[in-house]
């Protein structure tokens, strides 16, 4: 099997013949958001808030807010007109040199950034948007249905200029300790506009691939039942051993390198890397249904999105026992 079948028979419930990551079984492509949702190398969105480029990559303006009352939404949101924002320009250019054969090869994954929740922190701060969440859970409620309308359209010019396989949709809800939110608040106020945005990507016969850092274990379940094939980044504080055996054959867990060990460190060594690498091939890749994404910075930033000179004996070292 090559990456694209091999990852198939994950989806489709079968077993694969290896264990793929994901630097090789995908062609990630991330201008289209770039453009819409988050700039990637800092500056103002299509929305007008500011983000400031970083290291570990773009953030919005911290102390700057848009407004801080979420009943004031409406006074200060505007929907950019999609036509003028050049998404298959984009979308032309990163895929210029990706053919037919490369198609055949690998899986085509649109990103798709600064999900929901994400957006109203990036316009009211996280205290502010937190607090909204209970005290204001009408106006919230509004503000993410209109705010999924844009995201449904934006998703439907992603899946019309990509034609992708896979679209990965951004959402950081919890910390490394727990949900930013009870699961009851999320599931009353944040849930339904979601699974909207859930309904209209698979209804185009797209996979749908659900990104959440920290421990969200609690909704995991919400995300499989609203039809997520992928959870993203997942990481080691949840129970990822149980997650994986609970889920086999309907969701693909994707990640799992331990973001806050030795191996995730600026100066981890190659040695460290491998070790790591076979530790999640090991615990986690022989139930079928995972995917490696190692979490790893060097001086200049995200290794997968810089490059980094541990990956590829990294990587080759975990080709040579990622079989199963």
């Amino acid at each position: 099997m090559n990456q694209r079948e091999n990852f198939f028979a994950m989806i489709e419930g079968k077993k694969p013949e290896f264990i793929p990551n994901s630097m090789e079984v995908y062609k990630s492509c991330i201008l289209g958001t770039s453009i819409t949702d988050s700039p990637l190398m800092g500056g103002v969105d299509s929305f007008g808030v500011n983000w400031v480029a970083t290291k570990e990559g773009a953030m919005p303006e911290p102390n700057k807010f848009m407004f801080e009352d979420i009943a004031d939404w409406k006074a200060h949101v505007h929907f950019a007109d999609l036509d003028s924002l050049g998404i298959e320009a984009a979308a032309a250019k990163e895929l210029e040199d990706f053919t037919q054969d490369n198609r055949n090869e690998q899986v085509v994954n649109v990103f798709s950034g600064c999900g929901l929740f994400e957006r109203m922190a990036a316009f009211m701060g996280f205290e502010n948007a937190l607090c909204s969440l209970v005290e204001d859970p009408d106006a919230c409620r509004e503000f993410f249905e209109a705010l999924a309308d844009f995201r449904i359209a934006c998703h439907n010019r992603f899946i019309d200029a990509y034609q992708p396989d896979v679209l990965t949709y951004f959402d950081d809800l919890a910390t490394a300790n727990g949900l930013f939110m009870s699961p009851k608040v999320y599931r009353e106020v944040i849930k339904p506009s979601h699974k909207r945005i859930v309904d209209a990507i698979t209804s185009r016969g797209v996979i749908f691939s659900q990104h959440t850092c920290g421990k969200c274990e609690e909704i995991v379940g919400d995300y499989v039942e609203m039809g997520a094939k992928i959870w993203h980044s997942a990481q080691s504080m949840n129970d990822l051993e149980g997650i994986l055996e609970k889920y086999q054959g309907q969701l693909i867990v994707e990640g799992g390198w331990d973001s806050s060990g030795a191996a995730s460190y600026i100066g981890a060594t190659v040695e460290e890397l491998i070790e790591e690498a076979k530790r999640c091939a090991k615990v986690y890749g022989q139930k079928g249904n995972f995917i490696l994404m190692p979490t790893l910075l060097n001086e200049n930033g995200n290794s997968l999105i810089v490059g980094d000179p541990r990956l590829e004996p990294m990587l080759k070292a975990f080709n040579e026992i990622n079989h199963i």
